[in-house]
C-alpha cells in the first residue's frame, strides 16, 4: 500500500477524480429503495482514500469546488423556491428558522454532552441536517481559531468524517419521520391522501420504469364522405365542433394534390383530411363518423418534440388545462413536465410554474412559435456516467504522470 499512498500524495488531482468514480459508485448503490447519494458517497469514497493516504490539497480548490456545489443547488431549484415563497409568504421562512434553531441547539447539547471537538460537532450540525453548505461555514470558522495548524487541521478533517457518517442518519430519519411518525401525528392515511390528490388532479397511476407501447397522441387521415356535417363548413369550424376533444386539422387532399394550410378552405365531399389529437379522440369521436384511409404522403408532417424552459411571467399558477385552451396551443400537445429535475404526473388540474420543463409534441413550426411565447428551448443532452467518467480521467492522468516522457 505504500506505493498507492506515495502516488496519491505526489499526485492529489488523481485522488480527486477517484474520489468522484467511487463516490458515484457508492452512492448508487440501493439498499431497500434507499441509496447514499453521489455527494455521500463521495464523502466516504474520500474518507477511505484519507486512511490510506495524507492528500494535500490546496486550500483554494477546496472552498473554489465548495462554492460550486450550493450554486449549483441553487441554480436547479431557485426558480421553485422563489414561487413558493411568493405563494405560501412566510411560512417557508418560517420553518427554516426553526428548523435552524432546534438543529443548532440540538447539535450543541449533544456535542456538550458527549465531548465533542469543533470539527465533530460541526460536522454533527452540517450531517444530521443534511446540509453540506455547513461544512464551508464551519470550515473557514475553524481556520480563524487561534490554534495551532496541526489542532485546525485536524478539527477539519473530523468535520467531514462526522459529516459523512451523520448524513445517513440525517437522510433515513427524515424519510421515516415524514412517512411513519408525522402522519400518525397528524391523524392521516399518507397513502389514502396521495391517492385522493392525484384523483382531484385527474392522474393516473403507471408502474415505475415500465413504458407504454400506447402512443397518446397521433395523426390520421379520414376520407369526408357525402352528406357528412363538416361539408361545407370551414377548418375553424369544423374544429369548435369538437371543443373538448382538441382535434386539429393539418392537412388536406383534394384530388390529388395537397393543401398545406386549408385555414381558407371549404370542405367538400371527397377530401382526405389530416386530423391531428388524442389517439382515444381519434377511435371514439372520428372513427364512428368518418373513413379513415392510408394516405403516407399527407400524413408526412414535419413534427418535433422539443423540451421548454418556461421563463414567461405569465404562466405563472395557471393550469395546463387552462392552457390548452389558448390561441397559440393550437396543434399543440404536453407530453410530460419536469419541475426541479423530476418528472411530475400529467393532469388537467396541475399547475405550470416558472423553471418549468415542458415537453411539447407538435407540428416543427407550432412548437417553435409556442417556445418563444413560453421560454427558451433547452437543448438536448446526455447524462454523464461519473463512475466511468472518474475512472477514465484517473486512469488518464495516471498514464500521463508516469510516461517516461513525461
Amino acid at each position: 500500500m505504500a506505493w498507492i499512498e506515495q502516488i496519491l500524495v505526489r499526485y492529489p488531482e488523481l485522488a480527486v477524480f477517484l474520489a468522484i468514480s467511487l463516490g458515484y459508485l457508492i452512492g448508487g448503490v440501493k439498499i431497500g429503495g434507499f441509496s447514499l447519494g453521489p455527494v455521500t458517497g463521495s464523502l466516504f469514497a474520500g474518507i477511505f482514500i484519507g486512511q490510506v493516504a495524507e492528500v494535500p490539497i490546496a486550500g483554494m480548490a477546496k472552498s473554489f469546488l465548495f462554492l460550486l456545489f450550493p450554486f449549483g443547488i441553487g441554480y436547479s431549484v431557485g426558480p421553485q423556491f422563489l414561487q413558493a415563497l411568493k405563494r405560501d409568504g412566510m411560512k417557508p421562512v418560517l420553518l427554516a428558522v426553526v428548523v435552524c434553531v432546534t438543529g443548532l441547539l440540538t447539535a450543541i447539547v449533544v456535542a456538550t454532552i458527549l465531548g465533542l471537538d469543533p470539527g465533530f460537532a460541526a460536522g454533527l450540525v452540517s450531517g444530521a441536517l443534511t446540509e453540506s453548505p455547513a461544512m464551508g461555514t464551519a470550515t473557514e470558522a475553524i481556520n480563524a481559531l487561534p490554534l495551532p495548524d496541526a489542532d485546525r487541521a485536524r478539527f477539519v478533517a473530523h468535520v467531514a468524517v462526522a459529516d459523512a457518517v451523520c448524513y445517513v442518519f440525517g437522510a433515513v430519519g427524515v424519510i421515516l419521520f415524514c412517512s411513519l411518525v408525522g402522519p400518525k401525528l397528524l391523524g392521516v392515511d399518507l397513502r389514502a391522501e396521495a391517492l385522493k390528490l392525484e384523483r382531484e388532479l385527474g392522474m393516473t397511476r403507471t408502474v415505475p420504469g415500465v413504458a407504454s407501447a400506447w402512443r397518446r397522441f397521433e395523426v390520421r387521415a379520414y376520407r369526408i364522405a357525402e352528406g357528412a356535417p363538416i361539408v361545407g363548413t370551414s377548418m375553424t369550424a369544423a374544429e369548435e365542433s369538437f371543443p373538448y376533444h382538441r382535434l386539429f386539422v393539418q392537412r388536406l387532399r383534394r384530388r390529388g394534390g395537397i393543401v398545406e394550410d386549408p385555414s381558407k378552405i371549404v370542405f367538400e365531399a371527397g377530401d382526405i383530411v389530416a386530423v391531428s389529437g388524442s389517439r382515444e379522440a381519434l377511435i371514439n369521436v372520428l372513427g364512428p363518423r368518418a373513413e379513415e384511409v392510408e394516405d403516407s404522403d399527407l400524413l408526412d408532417i414535419p413534427v418535433s418534440v422539443a423540451d421548454v424552459l418556461v421563463t414567461s411571467r405569465t404562466f405563472a399558477n395557471k393550469t395546463v388545462e387552462h392552457l390548452s385552451k389558448e390561441s397559440w396551443a393550437r396543434s399543440l400537445y404536453l407530453r410530460g413536465i419536469t419541475r426541479g429535475g423530476h418528472e411530475i404526473s400529467l393532469a388537467p388540474g396541475v399547475t405550470v410554474e416558472r423553471g418549468d420543463i415542458l415537453r411539447l409534441v407538435g407540428p416543427d413550426s407550432v412548437v417553435s412559435q409556442a417556445a418563444k411565447q413560453i421560454g427558451v428551448i433547452v437543448a438536448p443532452t446526455t447524462t454523464t456516467d461519473f463512475f466511468v467518467l472518474g475512472l477514465a480521467t484517473s486512469s488518464a492522468v495516471w498514464s500521463a504522470l508516469s510516461s517516461p516522457f513525461r
